[in-house]
């Protein structure tokens, strides 16, 4: 996996990703991108989009018929973040958020449940 840096269209397709019931076609992202705009988005760019979120980890890709089908790989752009800090600076990211954590009493005691309550 490579480290994610979304651009403005990259993270219009997640957003719509995001929005929509998936499993999602290229063709419906493009749809959703193009609604309102004066110069709509060629099929071939939203493509290539989706491929590279892909490639960043960011999006599933099932085969479909001749084409594909996208799932969200993430819940939200928090999720990359958490995933990107985690990924750049490892085991000192948690220290240090562990840290912040015991500082607050609430965000512990919310830190806690959360992770009684994860599987």
């Amino acid at each position: 996996m490579v480290a994610v840096a979304l651009g403005a269209l990259e993270g219009a397709v997640m957003r719509v990703c995001w929005e929509v019931q998936p499993p999602v076609t290229v063709r419906a992202v493009l749809g959703r991108l193009n609604e309102g705009r004066d110069q709509p988005l060629a099929y071939t760019t939203v493509m290539t989009v989706m491929s590279r979120l892909t490639e960043k980890g960011l999006l599933d890709r099932a085969p479909q018929g001749r084409g594909y089908v996208y799932t969200a790989a993430v819940a939200d752009e928090a999720a990359i973040a958490v995933r990107e800090v985690l990924r750049a600076h490892g085991d000192a990211a948690v220290t240090h958020f562990a840290a912040e954590a015991s500082l607050d009493p609430q965000l512990r005691d919310r830190l806690r449940r959360l992770l009684e309550q994860s599987p």
